[in-house]
């Protein structure tokens, strides 16, 4: 099966991100039976639940390390490789998914309360973010990383040239690319 450029760029991205939040002394969180009770995997999609629906997540992560009298935290990674800056919209979805699977907890008067975790979310963009989308996830506590600057241009440019050799043929039955 061949993928598009643009298709295989956010994969890139998305890739380039679990590396990173590994890196950084979180667990990566990719299928679920690491949490049957928050996690559904549908095909090769992983999903939160959250109190009203199911969310997909490009990454997510849980911090390896819980600070006394708090939960765990676990950190949604979103990437956007897109040609314009993200808007408005992009980070209201953010501000949804990130309320709903926050209160998504109950109790069973068997088992007691069940393991709660604090949910955070993280947008990355290849091109930016409007200022309308800044004011918004400021407000909600939303973390927004430009990638668009010069700090992340060899990122960008490897991701670019990569995607750009041809067709990528895709590995089947859990073959993974070395």
């Amino acid at each position: 099966m061949a993928i598009k450029d643009s298709a295989l760029r956010g994969y890139l991205l998305e890739e380039s991100l679990a590396w990173l939040l590994r890196s950084s002394g979180y667990r990566l969180l990719v299928h679920e039976n690491q949490d049957p009770v928050e996690l559904v995997t549908e095909g090769e999609t992983l999903r939160v639940r959250g109190r009203g629906a199911l969310h997909q997540v490009d990454v997510l992560g849980e911090f390896t390390f819980t600070p006394a009298f708090s939960m765990p935290v676990r950190l949604f990674l979103e990437a956007k490789y897109y040609q314009d800056r993200c808007g408005l919209e992009i980070v209201r979805n953010a501000h949804g998914v990130m309320h709903d699977v926050n209160e998504n907890f109950m109790t069973d008067q068997r088992r007691g309360p069940r393991q709660r975790y604090k949910y955070s979310y993280a947008l990355f963009s290849a091109s930016g973010f409007t200022a309308d989308a800044q004011k918004y996830a400021l407000a909600h506590q939303i973390s927004l990383v430009d990638l668009s600057g010069a700090s992340f241009a060899w990122l960008l440019g490897h991701i670019e040239a990569f995607s750009s050799v041809g067709e990528l043929v895709v590995l089947q039955d859990g073959d993974r690319l070395a």
